[in-house]
């Protein structure tokens, strides 16, 4: 697989190797574009001075997206973009992928301790020890995607996106409070949703909110809202189509 670093294309095996924490975005492409561009660039510029790093002209970075697209025939896919902390400094990096099948998630809560030189979980960058783990542990039990469980018993997110539980009519998902992604998606749908007559709310949750919601959902940037159900439950698809899938349709191409 090609990809582009830094002015260059090289193959993917010979990226320089990372080290330090290196902020990186996730795009779904549609028709070799990324529809949400310019809300992922504001998060890595926002991380990017956050980790004291120097950020990149954008239009330097929109020409050779759309490029690596076309040339890894990944058009309908996944780009990422990553400013890369090596020897040499922050180098851009963008890398394509294809996108998996969109279905239906099934989750299993799982208590991960986040290490010390882990980056924290307001930051997206890597490495991704944590949320490796997370996940790692939850498909060890049989699920897709684990619920990632604090300390103090709060439900913040899972290792793949936002979560949503929807109680009494109401989209709740977990406020920001220095240990839960900003996604992408999340902040879309949060301002987005009161337009299509959907009821949103950010709050905290407990494991038994989770278990009490009529529906529950995973978001993110690349896969938009997915259902998503306990392991051994069946997901209440439907609903999820009908409220925060119709959020996520009219307003992820804007």
């Amino acid at each position: 697989m090609i990809v582009w670093c830094a002015g260059r294309w090289l193959p993917e095996d010979q990226l320089p190797a990372r080290s330090g924490w290196s902020p990186f975005e996730t795009l779904g492409a549609v028709a070799g574009q990324c529809p949400l561009w310019s809300r992922h660039l504001a998060r890595l510029a926002a991380a990017a001075a956050r980790l004291q790093l120097v950020m990149p002209d954008a239009a330097t970075l929109r020409g050779p997206a759309t490029d690596l697209l076309l040339r890894n025939g990944h058009t309908e896919h996944v780009l990422r973009l990553q400013l890369r902390v090596t020897a040499a400094g922050a180098l851009p990096v963008l890398q394509s992928r294809t996108r998996s099948p969109v279905r239906k998630v099934l989750l299993l809560p799982t208590v991960v301790e986040r290490r010390a030189d882990d980056p924290p979980g307001d930051l997206k960058a890597e490495p991704r020890r944590f949320y490796d783990a997370v996940r790692q542990q939850a498909q060890d039990g049989g699920a897709d995607d684990g619920v990632v469980v604090a300390g103090d018993g709060a439900v913040l997110e899972t290792a793949t996106g936002n979560l949503w539980a929807c109680l009494d009519g109401v989209w709740c998902t977990p406020p920001l409070d220095g240990r839960v992604l900003p996604g992408v998606a999340r902040g879309l749908l949060l301002e987005r949703a009161a337009a299509v007559g959907i009821q949103v709310a950010e709050r905290p949750l407990a494991l038994a909110d989770l278990h009490a919601a009529s529906a529950l959902a995973v978001s993110n940037a690349v896969h938009g809202v997915r259902p998503a159900a306990w392991l051994g439950t069946t997901a209440a698809v439907a609903q999820v189509a009908d409220t925060l899938g119709r959020v996520w349709t009219g307003a992820a191409t804007q």
